[in-house]
């Protein structure tokens, strides 16, 4: 007899278990997959060799499925019919007569909760301590290698895998190319960008534009501050430019500083060299991007966060009071709807005197509760470097300067919520130039599928002192007076007509009714109100290029019936990279 069969009937349960659990690992490697085979201590015995392993006889157990279906008689080991009531084991912990200090306690664990080949008794127990018949252990090694086979790949599968290995190895060989070759071109890319956390966008304008009025104009010269008649027929044709180089960086994915870089060509279009509304006070026609001059400076540098949810504040030394309030999807950006200056904002709540350089202050953003309404509201001074006072005092909070709060109701309609409208109640404060502002606004945008509507209007209660009377040229007083004033636009719009992105947008309006008087020999009576009309069709060329024909009409420009109707004609090309 052999020395295993010495062993005591106990160990020789406990010893098979761990044998068994060693054989299926070792059948799972022979399949080409890598198994852990955890170590058995088994104290004071030694381990059963391969050809002993026909003599360990366990006690019957339950497999699934195979053993589940077999049952021995515990005095011949002959099997009898099923059990009728068989509880499902998935935890060596339902084995009542398993502990955690038996030696083979692990092996037995893994043969059932790692394969759930073994499931015990029907009465959830092991009975490890008695002899197993070669049927009960034929049967419990069947089950578990059926668990294997399930769950792993055959030799037939692998072998299928080697054949469609050498059938693609042509392309494989290519895919193993190209990917070697997105390592190396990754790690390039790696090495020479400039930054991990900005990204490089730009925004470039060309402007060509001809410009004429019939007949004769009085025209206000900023640099002699005198009023000259301009006959017809005395403007040429000119090129406008402006690029701006887009800096964001974010640092916590919440965040971004945004650093604008501005440089242009200097271009004056027709409505711009004939100084309509161009003294300094607003901004009455001239195109939004005429006279940018040729040196690179610093055009904006903000920073956005979120300190809570729905909540985003804006704080920078050089930043733009249209950047955060007064928006409206068809007329707001210069680069890619209207171009003229009038259309774009409303003057009395974004005043051009602060919006035009711009300045230093914050704004904040804070949509309730991730809903329709929205408040927003901020401060900005237009000469914030100014420690010493300039001629209208200057500074963080002398003139110019702007406070402004904005109420805003936006929501969606309609079918597949193609339909959206916006309603934005506004009030700013502002000293710009000696002229002293409270100024209401009303900002509105209707969208029933692809045809718009949407226009501003503003009322202003202003003072005018100190010098203040030549700051407001054309528009001419004398000392120190009150005033009030109204502005309007209105516009319709069509997008995607016959090219999707496109747009479609027309709009007519008045920059400046105001009750001043007329001034006597100026030049400029204000004995009439300017009329502004503009009408544009944006082409998508591609993603990034979009060719824009444009046409702008002014009459009695500055207030004066004087001047003859001024019309120009214009074609905006923009590139976006």
């Amino acid at each position: 007899m052999s020395k295993f069969m010495h062993l005591q009937v106990g160990e020789q349960a406990s010893l098979a278990a761990a044998k068994l659990h060693q054989f299926i690992a070792a059948t799972a490697v022979g399949a080409g997959l890598v198994c852990g085979v955890e170590g058995i201590a088994q104290p004071g015995l030694a381990e059963p060799a391969e050809s002993e392993i026909a003599q360990i006889a366990p006690a019957p157990l339950r497999s699934a499925p195979s053993v589940s279906q077999l049952e021995a008689d515990p005095l011949s080991g002959a099997p009898t019919s099923p059990s009728k009531s068989m509880p499902q084991v998935t935890s060596v912990s339902q084995l009542s007569d398993v502990q955690p200090t038996d030696w083979a306690f692990q092996a037995v664990q893994s043969l059932v909760e790692k394969y759930g080949c073994i499931v015990g008794y029907p009465d959830s127990t092991f009975r490890g301590n008695r002899a197993a018949t070669r049927y009960e252990l034929a049967a419990a090694l069947n089950a578990c290698l059926d668990v294997i086979s399930d769950r792993f790949a055959t030799k037939e599968d692998l072998e299928a895998v080697r054949k469609l290995m050498q059938e693609f190895a042509a392309e494989l060989a290519t895919l193993r190319g190209r990917v070697d070759g997105l390592e190396a071109r990754t790690a390039e890319l790696e090495a020479i960008q400039f930054s991990t956390t900005t990204k490089l966008s730009a925004d470039v304008l060309m402007g060509f534009q001809y410009g004429q009025s019939a007949g004769g104009f009085t025209a206000f010269d900023p640099d002699s501050g005198t009023f000259d008649r301009v006959s017809g027929g005395k403007l040429n044709p000119s090129v406008v430019s402006r690029v701006h180089l887009n800096l964001t960086t974010s640092f916590t994915g919440n965040d971004a500083l945004e650093t604008v870089l501005e440089t242009g060509n200097g271009g004056l279009d027709s409505i711009a060299a004939l100084g309509v509304g161009t003294s300094g006070f607003l901004n009455s026609g001239a195109v939004d991007y005429a006279g940018i001059p040729s040196t690179i400076s610093l055009y904006r540098l903000v920073y956005n966060f979120e300190p809570i949810e729905n909540l985003t504040l804006s704080i920078g030394p050089r930043l733009f009071p249209s950047d955060f309030i007064d928006a409206n999807s068809y007329a707001n950006d210069s680069f890619q709807d209207f171009s003229s200056g009038f259309f774009i904002n409303n003057r009395f709540i974004i005043p051009f005197p602060v919006d035009g350089p711009g300045g230093a202050g914050g704004f904040f953003n804070w949509n309730v509760g991730g809903g329709p309404f929205t408040v927003r509201g901020g401060y900005v001074a237009a000469s914030p470097d100014n420690a010493v006072k300039n001629q209208f005092g200057g500074g963080f909070f002398g003139d110019p300067y702007q406070a402004s709060l904005e109420l805003e109701y936006a929501n969606k309609f309609g079918q597949d919520e193609q339909n959206s409208y916006a309603v934005r109640l506004q009030y700013t404060n502002s000293t710009t130039q000696d002229i002293a502002q409270n100024a209401g606004g009303l900002n509105v945008e209707l969208s029933l599928g692809k045809f718009g509507l949407f226009g501003r209007y503003g009322y202003s209660s202003g003072e005018i002192y100190g010098s203040g009377g030549n700051t407001i040229l054309p528009f001419a007083t004398i000392g120190s007076q009150s005033f009030t004033a109204h502005t309007w636009m209105a516009g319709v719009g069509y997008r995607d007509l016959w090219l999707e992105g496109s747009l479609l947008a027309a709009a007519v309006g008045q920059p400046f009714i105001n009750n001043l008087p007329e001034t006597p020999g100026s030049g400029a009576p204000n004995d009439a109100v300017q009329m502004n009309y503009e009408v544009f069709y944006r082409l998508p060329i591609s993603d990034n290029i979009t060719i824009t024909p444009v046409l702008m009409v002014i009459t009695d420009a500055n207030n004066n019936s004087g001047n003859s109707p001024i019309v120009q004609g214009l074609v905006r090309t923009t590139f976006s990279f």
